[in-house]
């Protein structure tokens, strides 16, 4: 079986959607599936190609996205060529979703090639300030769920809250299927801690975009001077201008780098909108953290609902939800919960079988007189 893959970018982008891609095309490879995987240049330096796996880089111009923050890049014309070539032989199409133009590129060309195609829906309605972007944006939704999803031979969401928001909206919405993301257990583990540090420390790690939630963070900082508050990350917000003495840039840590950092914390914060189920929140579990998030954001995984903390998506909401941590800090991160929340992650993240969910599906599309 021949698989193209197609995303905006490389995991090097360091967003979510590319890690989960990576894990879930590297997990294809390991099954036998030969996997050509396509988005913007650079490709990776490490050549994965006797595994099954080849990653080709495709020129691009990025401007939208230095711009307004909307991962949105556009596609040279030679890149282009060269991804319907490789369709032209392929067997299944895999695309990330539906909003980016990589997505519809590859999804006009394999509907006119008649070739199998399967989307993973990440996440549901970005929010911007400016109205014209969410005006832009819920266009882009609209169209996307009218024209190519129901264009798709299988549609997956990984995220129950993401599930929920297509099929509430486009109840027409056929031949959909949920598969949760996965999450590296083997290094994001959660080794004991020597001591509690005298300040708690308090992490972010995400893009540092507006839907993440920096705003109201800024404003915690501020309220609680006692804590350190740890950026993980890069975007175009820049916490350091905010010159607060408790604010910790740790800058765009490496992938082998996030267990460690998760670990030397106390809480994870993410007062995010518009995310499916942020992998970083899996990460923190997985590694025996407690996490703070907002309500619309747990609903993404409610097996979850017992190792998340959530609160309303408002300044005041998250003090006192971070006020009340603080005030059992020793008992949520003592070593026995730690463990507990870890083996949850085991039990219900795995990588081998979200890979096996998607390989299943593949092969059921690829029956003879399987038809959108």
């Amino acid at each position: 079986m021949n698989c193209i893959t197609v995303t905006n970018y490389f995991p090097a982008h360091r967003g979510g959607l590319e890690i989960v891609v990576g894990e879930l095309t590297a997990g294809f490879a390991r099954k036998g599936i030969s996997v050509d995987w396509f988005a913007c240049a650079p490709a990776p330096l490490s050549d994965q190609s006797n595994l099954g796996l080849r990653c080709h880089g495709i020129s691009s111009w990025n401007g939208i996205e230095a711009k307004s923050g909307l991962p949105m890049p556009v596609w040279s014309p030679l890149g282009i060529w060269r991804l319907a070539v490789a369709i032209r032989k392929a067997d299944v199409i895999f695309l990330n979703d539906c909003l980016y133009l990589s997505s519809w590129i590859a999804w006009i060309i394999a509907c006119l090639n008649r070739k199998k195609i399967v989307l993973l829906q990440h996440i549901d309605e970005l929010s911007y300030r400016s109205r014209i972007l969410r005006g832009i944006v819920k266009m882009g939704y609209v169209i996307s769920a009218r024209i190519m999803l129901p264009g798709c031979d299988r549609v997956v969401f990984c995220s129950r809250k993401v599930e929920r928001y297509f099929h509430l909206r486009f109840p027409f919405l056929k031949h959909t299927t949920h598969i949760s993301n996965g999450v590296d257990v083997a290094n994001f583990r959660p080794d004991e801690r020597s001591t509690l540090t005298p300040r708690p420390r308090i992490l972010f790690a995400g893009r540092f975009v507006e839907r993440k939630g920096l705003e109201i963070i800024r404003q915690l900082a501020i309220n609680l001077p006692g804590c350190d508050w740890i950026f993980a990350g890069w975007g175009m917000i820049d916490p350091a201008s905010w010159s607060l003495a408790n604010v910790h840039l740790a800058g765009s840590c490496k992938r082998e780098d996030m267990p460690q950092l998760y670990r030397d914390s106390d809480l994870l914060i993410l007062p995010s909108y518009g995310e499916g189920f942020p992998l970083v929140v899996q990460e923190a579990i997985s590694c025996g953290l407690p996490v703070l998030v907002s309500r619309e954001t747990a609903s993404g995984d409610p097996t979850a609902a017992n190792f998340m903390m959530v609160a309303d998506l408002t300044v005041s909401g998250f003090e006192t939800a971070v006020r009340a941590f603080l005030q059992r800090r020793r008992q949520e991160l003592d070593p026995a919960l730690r463990r507990r929340r870890h083996e949850f992650a085991v039990a219900h993240w795995s990588w081998a079988k979200a890979v096996e969910a998607y390989e299943q599906e593949f092969k059921k599309i690829l029956e003879p007189g399987v038809a959108k």
